[in-house]
């Protein structure tokens, strides 16, 4: 996973940590284990199914349970909060004076240890067990329930899942030693565990940690270590669906290092631990509303005739009395009917609770103007204390409990407040000098609190802070500024709860600030308004956390909107790994030359109004929905620059939904994809710059694309301005989208003027099919103006079909597919096939340009009437014989005159003579993905000779069986001659040198797809002789042959120039029998690979690779007849070529498939030969053979489709055919074993189809 840290002033604070506590397991990230002990990244309190992955990415479980809260282990992770104000730990930790919760957050409090109340059977016994009790209720978590050991006993299916938490010594097992490796020493950071199936003892559980591959293994396998010691084990409670603590660890574990280690967690002593509370708690006040006031005094607490007695300290302030006196303190509780309670003096209630288990109000007596310092309150759920006394300075009031206190005293308190839970109004009031001030500072925490402002001039921004998980603070319809906003994570929320009058939060800094918490809520959305006034147009406020108001008004500098790293243990932010935040907002309002830029992973979502000169950014990841109003010189900018973007999470994309009007400007930078789905209205000017623009939706504004830019989508521009190397795509997949979804068409219309620049080019999708037709579109309603021709690529789908319906064998401007129309200005070479024709299968179309007057008005999809509009339409491209593609007049016909004609026609001013047909530009595309056609039948009749044409690679595909079978037939044939025209009964090498050319003739027809071709032969074969056998009657000799040769085959097509360069190689036998009487039989045999590439003039090389094989054998009857220094061979024999070809898909996603063609044939023939000798230059022959073959196969059957559909057709290849051969040469034989050849070929095909060809050989042979 890629990190990317980031500074806190930008958004929150990184270190770099892969660690983890205990021992875990080789194959899960330590950062998860941190993660997962802290509450972060993905392990956040009750989440459920949470899946654990192995650092391979391969998942190491699924946590079956809820995810625990561990907010009420301390920082350190060696004690837990499970009451108010006491911890549970164990009592050989002697070291500890104190305790802080929420992982070391900012604005934490440092609870002091007053008492530790050891176990008393701690040295006897080894209950290694204590309850600290604290200075203060701790306001950062909820104590955690505790659990009764022995129902976990008893009842192993509800008490199923344990989890752990400490900060020992940490260590990873390596996955090759199987052993630990250390990390880290204790206390440095807590990580977590998970385990099943304990063993319980006595007073006590024990676990052993499993690795991979024990099926045993947990997602976080994990084992106590040293400095673990006081670390909570929690147990989940399946029946009242929540997490309890089962006890603490007292010991390091035992057994082997890293897996299979046992660990041991002591009960909880609940008797001694309740025993302790109690002793620290005074009986409740129980008071009777009918006997009037309660008077707290210095020596008890009375009501009428009944009074109680409360224990707390004698000094001014709790922090100024020792531990002992402090503990001395008792907790108490009003659990009465509720009223009026009078402090006759100041109470220093030193570390005891103060509980109001009814609704209260608290006052001072007269006169005296007592305060009240302690522990901290709780007020229990549904209850409301109104509390009338001040605090002190010096000392903070702790505040838990789901009840209200509402703060209502007089002055200026002196004392903090510290809220952990429920409600807290502050609703100071004035004294008679007019001071007021609720609280010195205010620290929310936990979460769960809410803070209300119940007045004026409570307190002020900067004495409020938010600190572990935050809380809500409730400006209640008042309003309140802030320079900076105190806080420590996101769970910090500012908000107006009150739904009767609006609130305004003024952000005021003179400093760039941040803030990860969020603004307002949902259910009061409207009533909370943001102004932002920084000092300094430079100014800058990041909001991290999403906001739901009902204005945004910002005034000067910059305010940023954005989403935020997630969390992790150590200050860890991982690129990848963000959370997206929401600014849903009524109204924004930007000031003049103020901006407002919506950063990566945010959404904002608001009636935005942008101010002369104001500015409105969109950076990568971000997201506008809404509506925007822009004024003169105001600008939206897309900036999707490298260097600005930190996260890798997703996308560069930006959208926008929101409608946009008014007259301001829109301009992109930088690569990456910009989304706009809206219909919208301003007029200024759309600048794309880098990247695309994928418009779903329409813009009213001039539309600039820069070179190398993309605009796609189905929509609709005024005037549309594109510069070099623009592509323009109707269609832009959806993410999901598949090859087989249903075909929706896409269109882009420009209902001005589209000005081109050079090398442009226009992607469209076509769905051929007679039933269902449909394609993208480029409709342009103005003029068409360019320096060049666009390039249509077009990308085919559907069965196919035969798009010349009438079977006139031309182009008719109501047939095929249209394209693009444009109803003014244009040229027939306004635009251009890409790659000169679209392949559909085997088939070629071609883009035909109907000129006004020429084309159809019930085509026309421009606006306006009439058939004075260009229109380019996709048919199949028609031949006629002799290489004549089929024309179509494409010369503007002027209008008819009307009183209000429109020139649609372009240059139309005079009338315009008939012309003279011209080639209509009909240029094919390269048709990447080409399903195939259904076979057209050409109307015979129709008295013109024209058919479709197919792509220029089809002629060399329809050549290739009766080339290499050819080949494969000559080069036997020289392999044959050369063995029996040397045989001097003795075993020898021979090398030949071979060069030849093939001319065919089909039989086909222009009609039915038959070309002539032209093969270029060059080559070698090398051979010997490798026995021979005999006696004086009869002799039997063995040959064996390896030929290779380079093959050029050359179409004549009028469909498109193609060649086929094949490089063969071949081995070749010959077993042949004499006797003596003259009788001779020679049985030969061969095989050969061929690997093509088939090239064409449009396409280039590699349209196609081919892979064929070809397996030969024959049988040859002579006999020989000498007469002097004559001899004299008659022949026949049979034959058979068979001719396998892989199949392939060419460049144009054409497929083509060959049956097996076996080629029999039948041989008749003459071979003679005369010898001479002279003294001087050595012995001398002249061979003449002379052979016809018949040729006995039928015309190779090729079928030829797409890659996209099951459609195809099939072609008539052509037989090789008959012929009649004759061969002259001439051998010397300068010394006795040495022998030079050197010779020629011709065969002349007797049938109308057949090869012509001559071969021109020359070699030696070597004989031993």
């Amino acid at each position: 996973m890629a990190w990317k840290p980031k500074l806190l002033s930008s958004l929150i604070a990184l270190a770099i940590f892969d660690a983890d506590a205990g021992i875990m397991r080789e194959d899960v990230a330590v950062q998860d284990y941190r993660d997962f002990a802290e509450n972060l990244g993905k392990y956040l309190p009750g989440e459920e199914n949470i899946e654990v992955f192995k650092m391979d990415g391969t998942s190491a479980g699924i946590l079956n349970f809820p995810m625990p809260d561990f907010g009420a282990v301390n920082s350190l992770g060696f004690a837990t909060l499970i009451s108010p104000s006491y911890v549970a730990s164990v009592a050989h930790n002697t070291g500890y004076t104190s305790v802080d919760f929420g992982n070391h957050a900012k604005y934490r409090t440092t609870y002091k240890l007053i008492s530790r109340n050891v176990h008393p059977a701690y040295e006897q016994w080894a209950k290694d067990f204590h309850v600290p009790r604290l200075n203060k209720v701790v306001t950062e978590a909820a104590p955690v329930p505790m659990v009764d050991t022995q129902q976990v006993r008893n009842n192993p299916e509800r008490y199923v899942y344990y989890a752990r938490v400490g900060s020992g010594t940490q260590y990873q097992v390596d996955p090759v030693t199987r052993k630990p490796v250390y990390i880290t020493g204790a206390y440095d950071w807590k990580s977590g565990g998970t385990m099943v199936n304990p063993t319980f003892e006595p007073s006590r559980l024990r676990w052993v940690n499993y690795g991979p591959p024990d099926t045993r293994a947990q997602p976080f396998s994990s084992a106590i270590q040293a400095g673990d010691s006081g670390s909570p084990l929690y147990v989940y409670d399946n029946l009242e669906k929540e997490w309890k603590i089962y006890g603490v660890s007292p010991w390091i574990g035992t057994g082997k290092t890293g897996y299979e280690y046992t660990s041991y967690t002591l009960d909880m002593q609940l008797n001694f631990l309740n025993q302790v509370i109690a002793e620290n708690t005074d009986p409740d006040v129980t008071d009777i509303a009918a006997d009037g006031d309660i008077h707290w005094a210095a020596a008890d607490i009375t009501q009428g005739e009944n009074s109680w007695q409360w224990h707390g300290v004698d000094t001014e302030l709790p922090s100024q009395a020792s531990n002992d006196e402090l503990n001395a303190s008792k907790d108490l509780r009003f659990a009465g009917d509720g009223g009026l309670i009078v402090l006759d003096s100041a109470v220093n209630h030193g570390a005891a609770k103060l509980q109001f288990s009814n609704d209260y109000r608290v006052v001072s007596a007269e006169g005296a103007d007592s305060t009240w310092v302690g522990g901290g309150i709780e007020v229990d759920a549904g209850k409301t204390v109104d509390w009338e006394v001040n605090g002190l300075d010096g000392d903070t009031l702790h505040k838990i409990g789901e009840g209200t206190l509402y703060v209502n005293a007089v002055g200026n308190n002196g004392g903090g407040l510290n809220v952990g839970d429920g409600l807290v109004v502050l609703a100071q009031q004035a004294n008679e000098a007019g001071e007021q001030k609720a609280f010195s500072k205010v620290t929310i925490v936990s979460g769960r609190p809410t803070v209300q402002i119940g007045g004026e001039n409570q307190i002020a921004g900067s004495d409020i802070y938010f600190g572990y998980r935050g809380g809500n603070l409730d400006l209640n319809g008042y309003d309140m500024a802030f320079s900076t906003i105190n806080h420590n994570d996101s769970g910090a929320a500012i908000i107006n709860g009150n739904a009767d009058q609006l609130s305004t939060l003024t952000l005021n800094n003179s400093s760039n600030q941040t803030f990860v918490g969020h603004l307002g809520s949902q259910e009061t959305a409207s009533n909370l308004n943001v102004d932002y006034a920084p000092d300094s147009s430079a100014g800058v406020w990041e909001l991290a956390g999403g906001a739901d108001l009902n204005q945004l008004s910002v005034q000067n500098g910059i305010m940023r909107l954005a989403g935020r790293p997630t969390p992790h243990a150590g200050d860890v932010v991982f690129s990848d790994d963000w959370i997206d935040e929401t600014y849903t907002i009524n109204n924004v309002d930007v000031a003049s030359r103020a901006t407002l830029r919506v950063n990566e992973h945010a959404t904002l979502d608001a009636n935005v109004t942008l101010n002369e000169r104001a500015n409105l950014m969109l950076n990568s990841k971000s997201h506008l929905s809404g509506k925007v109003e822009l004024a003169a010189d105001s600008v939206i900018s897309v900036d999707q620059t490298d260097s600005k973007t930190t996260s890798t999470d997703g996308n560069n994309d930006v959208v926008i939904d929101a409608t946009i009007s008014g007259h301001g400007t829109l301009k992109k930078m930088a690569p990456g994809a910009l989304y706009i789905n809206s219909e919208n209205t301003f007029t200024g000017d759309t600048h794309i710059y880098s990247g695309a623009l994928i418009l779903n939706g329409s813009l009213a504004s001039t539309v600039t694309m820069e070179k190398n830019t993309v605009l796609a989508g189905n929509n609709t521009v005024a005037d549309l301005i594109l510069k070099d190397d623009v592509q323009l795509l109707p269609h832009w997949p959806a993410e999901n989208e598949s090859e087989s979804d249903t075909f929706v068409a896409a269109t882009q219309t420009v209902n001005g003027t589209l000005a081109a620049g050079s090398n442009n080019l226009l992607s469209l999708r076509t769905h051929f099919d007679p039933a269902f037709t449909q394609t993208d579109k480029l409709l342009i309603n103005g003029d068409m103006v360019s320096s060049g021709p666009v390039t249509v690529q077009v990308t085919p789908s559907g069965a196919g079909f035969f798009t010349d319906t009438d079977n006139d064998g031309a182009a008719d401007n109501q047939e095929g597919v249209s394209l693009i129309q444009v109803a003014g200005k244009a040229t027939k070479d306004s635009f251009r096939l890409a790659g000169e024709y679209v392949a559909r299968g085997a088939y070629a179309y071609n883009l035909y340009a109907f000129a006004p007057g020429r084309s159809s008005e019930e085509q026309r999809d421009v606006a306006g009437s009439g058939d004075q509009f260009w229109d380019y339409r996709l048919q199949n491209n028609m031949l006629t014989e002799g290489d004549n593609t089929v024309p179509v007049d494409n010369t503007p016909v002027p209008p008819e005159p009307t009183p209000d004609d429109e020139d649609d026609g372009g240059d139309d001013d005079t009338p315009v003579p008939e012309p003279t047909p011209d080639d209509g530009d009909d240029t094919p595309d390269e048709g990447d993905d080409t399903p195939v056609p259904p076979a057209p039948t050409p109307d015979d009749d129709s008295g013109k000779n024209a058919r479709p044409a197919v792509t220029p690679q089809v002629p060399s595909y329809l050549s290739l069986p009766s080339a290499l079978l050819s080949y494969n037939s000559r080069v036997s044939e020289t392999f044959r001659n050369q063995v029996l025209a040397q045989d001097d009964k003795k075993l020898n090498i021979f090398f030949q040198y071979l060069n030849g050319e093939d001319n065919y003739h089909s039989s086909l027809g222009f009609m039915n797809y038959g070309y002539d071709y032209t093969q270029k032969e060059e080559g070698w074969l090398f051979g010997a002789k490798v026995m021979q056998l005999g006696n004086d009657t009869h002799s039997l000799g063995l040959s064996l042959g390896l030929s290779s040769a380079n093959l050029d085959v050359t179409p004549d097509a009028a469909d498109g120039n193609s060649k086929t360069q094949y490089t063969t190689w071949g081995l070749s036998s010959l077993l042949s029998y004499q006797y003596v009487s003259g009788l001779t039989v020679d049985v030969a045999s061969d095989v050969a690979i061929y690997d093509g590439n088939v090239s064409t003039d449009l396409r280039g090389s590699e349209v196609a690779d081919i892979s064929a094989t070809s397996f030969g054998g024959s049988v040859d009857v002579g006999y020989k007849i000498k007469a002097g220094n004559h001899e004299f061979t008659p022949l026949a024999g049979l034959g058979i070529q068979r001719l396998q070809v892989d199949d392939f898909t060419d460049i144009d996603n054409t497929t083509v498939h060959y049956d097996d063609i076996t080629r029999p044939t039948a041989r008749l023939g003459l071979r003679y030969r005369y010898d001479w000798d002279t003294a001087s230059t050595g012995k001398w022959a002249v061979t003449a053979n002379t052979l016809f073959i018949k040729d006995l196969s039928d015309d190779a059957a090729v079928d030829i489709g797409d890659s996209y559909s099951n459609v195809s057709n099939s072609f008539r290849s052509g037989a090789t055919g008959s012929s009649g051969m004759i061969d002259l040469g001439i051998i010397n034989n300068p010394t006795p074993n040495v022998s030079l050849n050197t010779g020629v070929q011709y065969q002349h095909r007797i049938e109308d189809e057949g090869v012509d060809y001559w071969q021109a050989v020359a070699g030696v042979k070597v004989s031993f």
